[in-house]
């Protein structure tokens, strides 16, 4: 697991390129601590931070073959099959390392022949010398991140948002259409960033550079096409054994995260099964009433014979901000950063890479949502046209709205998800505050006009073929497990300098998954029901049965008490970047509504809080200190 970082462009950038390129990848050192390289040559540079976990002694990037060089950040987990393969044909690889088979592979098959055989999760930027090509690719469904900018000189790419910011001489614009997207679903959706001209590759794309010119392509497509995989539990336990197999790889202590959650127990018993020996796994009990999640994490531990590290964490959120905006880049509304924060950052202490139960969610309907929606969808589908658009769409609009509101009524969506066609109804029910009421304290000028839905519509399109079920679990992959589930996790385990690998995103599981039928996945009101099934006398029945429980910190309280004076900073200060952004007059009224218990503002106040310490914290910001001087940055280059 890496960083990289680099720039292609038809001449020299600055009046020290070599410079340059240090300082974008000295900018991400923590996302590779053990290593540093630089290659410089016709223009284009490429940048590498190592963690060092496959062919430690020997896999130092640069990578080169021939003509080409190679960094990447992530693991290919078919590298030895393609390894043999490509050996076969003539090829020699110098190192043990699964890069290799990248660099080989494009001197064999070519570039998008080789993105169709690659198995694993990586960003990609190979240098092709013969012409002066520059190539990019992301992994298919985001688990690395890779970030893209244009501009007078050329191209810039990166691991992270403040590799490119560190290339630039002010910090950009913010983006309009990224600060809405913020405020409404808590994060940007690929390709949309925070920074204006900065660009998220969306997950499965590629993109070439050459002579500043740029063409790009799709190199995945998840297809639900159900009956192409087998409805049985052990047929299922099988895919999951074999995933988490393939990505037991390492020189370096693995381990995993064990919640006592459905999808955490399932990794840990498959890797205790396939392992041939003790599995180390990790927990973080939070301190507070009905979050600490040990007891569970104990339970699974001790029915599967794994050594179990527990940690317990009475975390300081003040004190944790700053560290969370400069890591996740953008006005973040996920409250669960802050504990992945600390359960990646007690992980560390044992492990260098960990796996992660990621994923299971999306596959296999396990969110309450996904169940409502589909079951609203059904309803919408038995209600007149005319009713729905006349009557429940209005009713919809002035529904009350509040914790008082039954649950089953969804806050108040309902008439609202009833009254409008499936998008408007998922798009409701996974955005976090919605649009319209966003607009009302965001600043004229500082978001487009363009409405939520035009982000969405594209991934729509592509949904519309599947079933009500399946148009979900492929909107959730494509949008909300992209840019949110795994920008936590790949952000806050780099803080770390640990790998995170996910293998229920391994993309042979994923693309099985999404084969089975939906009954397989969501019936009488239940999700994961082949998932459970697969499981039973695999891990205690107990996890089977127990209700899901996220993984949080109890911030709408703390948001009422201990961070409420933080908030009244935040308003009060006129002078802050964030005062350009938001009208404080709403906010302030949200403060005294939340601390009253007159009504939970806990989402908006959250985002308050986010975009004053992105503003002041993340990339660019007005109070980043500089990061300490990389000893590394100056040496390893070529």
């Amino acid at each position: 697991m890496c960083g990289i970082a680099g720039f292609a462009g038809k001449g020299p950038r600055s009046a020290d390129d070599r410079a340059l390129l240090g300082a974008m990848t000295s900018v991400i050192s923590h996302r590779g601590p053990d290593d540093v390289g630089l290659h410089l040559e016709g223009g284009i540079g490429l940048g590498h931070r190592r963690l060092s976990i496959i062919d430690v002694a020997h896999g130092q990037q640069p990578l080169i073959a021939d003509h080409v060089v190679l960094v990447f950040n992530g693991e290919i987990y078919n590298h030895i099959e393609l390894r043999a393969e490509l050996e076969a044909k003539g090829a020699r690889p110098a190192t043990n390392s699964d890069g290799e088979v990248i660099l080989h592979g494009f001197l064999h098959w070519g570039w998008e022949e080789l993105l169709r055989r690659l198995r694993g999760m990586y960003s990609i930027a190979l240098h092709d010398t013969s012409d002066s090509s520059l190539h990019l690719a992301r992994d298919p469904l985001g688990i690395k991140p890779l970030f893209i900018a244009e501009d007078a000189h050329g191209l810039l790419f990166g691991s992270e948002l403040k590799a490119i910011v560190a290339a630039m001489p002010t910090r950009p614009p913010i983006s309009q259409r990224g600060l809405l997207e913020c405020a409404t679903l808590g994060f940007t959706m690929s390709p949309t960033t925070i920074f204006e001209g900065i660009e998220s590759m969306p997950p499965g794309t590629a993109l070439s550079w050459r002579d500043g010119r740029i063409t790009r392509h799709e190199h995945f497509e998840l297809n639900y096409e159900p009956g192409t995989s087998v409805d049985d539990p052990d047929a299922l336990w099988d895919q999951v054994r074999s995933s988490v197999n393939s990505h037991l790889m390492s020189e370096v202590p693995l381990g995993a995260f064990l919640s006592g959650g459905i999808d955490s127990s399932a990794v840990v018993a498959a890797m205790s099964q396939v392992g041939g020996g003790d599995v180390e796994a990790v927990c973080v009990g939070i301190l507070e009433q009905g979050m600490d999640e040990r007891p569970f994490a104990r339970e699974v531990a001790r029915e599967l014979s794994v050594t179990l590290h527990e940690e317990a964490a009475a975390p300081d959120l003040l004190d944790m901000l700053p560290r969370l905006a400069w890591h996740v880049e953008q006005p973040f509304g996920d409250t669960s950063i802050a504990p992945t924060y600390l359960v990646c950052e007690a992980a560390r202490r044992h492990v260098t890479v960990a796996l992660s139960g990621d994923g299971g969610d999306e596959n296999f309907a396990g969110y309450r949502r996904t169940r409502y929606d589909v079951l609203e969808d059904s309803w919408r589908r038995r209600i007149p046209n005319a009713l729905r658009r006349g009557v429940l769409g209005p009713l919809g609009r002035v529904w009350p709205r509040g914790g008082w509101v039954p649950g089953p009524l969804r806050a108040g969506t309902l008439p609202t998800n009833l009254g409008g066609d499936w998008l408007d109804a998922y798009i409701h029910s996974m955005a976090r505050i919605p649009e319209a009421r966003a607009r009302q304290w965001l600043r004229d000028g500082v978001v487009d006009g363009a409405p939520l839905r035009e982000r969405f519509v594209d991934h729509a399109r592509h949904a519309e073929q599947f079933s009500p079920l399946s148009r979900i679990l492929s909107m959730d992959v494509a949008t909300w497990l992209a840019d949110d589930i795994l920008v936590k996790t790949d952000r806050m385990s780099m803080a770390h300098a640990l790998e995170v690998r996910v293998p229920l995103l391994d993309t042979d599981f994923v693309q099985w998954a999404a084969g089975l039928p939906d009954d397989a996945k969501l019936a009488d009101g239940k999700g994961k029901v082949l998932f459970r099934k697969s499981l039973r006398g695999r891990v205690p029945n107990s996890v089977l049965d127990r209700p899901k429980q996220g993984f949080h910190l109890p911030v709408d309280r703390w948001l009422a008490t201990t961070l409420r004076d933080r908030l009244t900073d935040v308003l009060a200060d006129r002078n802050a970047a964030t005062f350009d952004l938001i009208d404080p007059a709403p906010f302030t009224k949200m403060v005294d509504e939340h601390a009253s218990g007159r009504m939970d503002r806990s989402t908006e106040l959250w985002f308050l809080l986010m975009l004053d310490a992105f503003m002041r914290h993340g990339p660019g910001g007005s109070e980043v200190t500089a990061p300490v001087a990389d000893t590394l940055a100056s040496g390893a280059a070529t």
